[in-house]
């Protein structure tokens, strides 16, 4: 009977709970993790995108990085936020 009322207890609590969110990978971790091995910094591979435009940029990035390294999504879309925001002219 005890038990029975213990997983009761539990069962409820947990379907309480709020869901776990997934946090969204930080963009200057995922680029030491994917990329910094090979790339120190960026700006040397970043030449050839300055001159897209932001859109054209994100988008040449992301399929870039599809088969070099950041094939999950999130990691891409974190890892093309940060080099948007940090090293690309303004």
């Amino acid at each position: 009977m005890r038990t029975a009322a213990l997983v009761a207890a539990l069962a409820i609590t947990a379907a309480a709970a709020p869901p776990a969110v997934a946090q969204a990978p930080d963009g200057a971790a995922a680029y030491a993790e994917a990329c910094a091995s090979c790339h120190r910094t960026p700006a040397r591979f970043m030449r050839r995108y300055l001159d897209m435009t932001p859109e054209q940029r994100q988008a040449e990035l992301d399929r870039f990085l599809v088969g070099h390294h950041a094939p999950d999504a999130a990691k891409r879309a974190a890892i093309v936020a940060w080099l948007e925001a940090n090293h690309t002219r303004r």
